[in-house]
Parts: C-alpha cells; sequence; structure tokens
C-alpha cells in the first residue's frame, strides 16, 4: 500500500494491510517436515547431561530427603521418599551408571523424577531438570558400544541437543537395575 491514498477509510487501510501481511506469510518457504518426533526429558546428573523418553516420566518434584531402608546394602537402591501421600521407591542413577556421585541433595535445583508405569515407578535424584526438547527420530543414533560400563547399559540412543551428544537412557533398563538393586 502506497502512502499516497490517504483518503481510504480506516478500515480499508487495515485491510489491504492485513492481506499484504497474510500474502507474504504464505509465500515464505515452508518447513521442512522432520517427520515423527520424540520429546525427551533433559536433566542433569553428577556433571553430565542425560534424558529419558517424556512419555515414561510420571512426575517431577523438588527433591525430598530419601529415608533409607534397614538391611538394603546395594548402592544403586537408596531407600524411599514420600510425595503428595504416596511412598516411592528411590533408585541411584549414579550408582546404577557408575557415574562419579555429586552432591545433587545440596542443591536448590536438585528434582526427583518418577519413571515408570504407575503404580510401578521408581524415583531418582538429578541434579537439575532443564526441561523437554522435542528430537526428530531421524536424528537420534544409537549408542556405540565403546560406552564406560554402567553408562552402556542404560544407553541404546544418543541425540544431539544445544550442541552436545546426550545419552538417552532406556527406561525399562534403568527398572530392571533399580529393581535387583533392592532384591
Amino acid at each position: 500500500m502506497s502512502a499516497s491514498t490517504p483518503d481510504l477509510p480506516a478500515r480499508a487501510r487495515l485491510r489491504d494491510a492485513a492481506i499484504a501481511e497474510q500474502t507474504e506469510a504464505l509465500a515464505a518457504p515452508l518447513a521442512l517436515d522432520a517427520g515423527p518426533q520424540i520429546s525427551l526429558l533433559l536433566f542433569r546428573c553428577a556433571g553430565e547431561r542425560f534424558a529419558v523418553p517424556a512419555r515414561d516420566v510420571q512426575r517431577v518434584f523438588e527433591a525430598k530427603p530419601v529415608r533409607r531402608v534397614p538391611h538394603r546394602a546395594r548402592a544403586a537402591f537408596r531407600g524411599l521418599v514420600a510425595h503428595e501421600g504416596e511412598i516411592l521407591l528411590v533408585g541411584s542413577l549414579e550408582r546404577l551408571l557408575d557415574l562419579a556421585t555429586g552432591t545433587a541433595g545440596a542443591l536448590t535445583s536438585a528434582r526427583m523424577i518418577v519413571l515408570g508405569p504407575e503404580p510401578h515407578g521408581w524415583a531418582f535424584q538429578a541434579d537439575a531438570v532443564d526441561g523437554v526438547v522435542r528430537v526428530a527420530e531421524s536424528e537420534l543414533g544409537a549408542a556405540p558400544a565403546t560406552l564406560r560400563r554402567g553408562l552402556g547399559t542404560a544407553t541404546r540412543l544418543l541425540a544431539r541437543i544445544d550442541g552436545e551428544q546426550v545419552a538417552v537412557l532406556h527406561t525399562e533398563a534403568l527398572l530392571r537395575g533399580w529393581e535387583g538393586a533392592a532384591a
């Protein structure tokens, strides 16, 4: 629309501006369809960044004190935590994956993540939760066989997120590991 048409009513000028804006939007190239996508919950634990399929996460809540269970000495089983009137089993991701143990309990951003089907989920503590991202399934790569022993037992996929490789943990492998530690 040119500035030489001041005699048009304001409504007509707005309509012409809207048409021009919509025409420009329709003329823009379409974004390429990346195909099927997966939602991943990103979190940090022991100084490393991990992801789990968001569909496997029951809930995330502020870290709470974990109560030890007597006569259960396996390191991957931490104990029990109470949340909203429910008692949850708590596993140690650091011990299960042979990660360097940190001080997640002292961090104000520490969160508990509950994985698995209800009512059989397990909670674990993360240093921080970064959020949920969507990644094209075509961009996921198989994890190399050379991953160190503990991490390799639960990592099936790798994803490039924010320019870094992130291990996508296999929920069933984590749950089996914690179940074995609690037995």
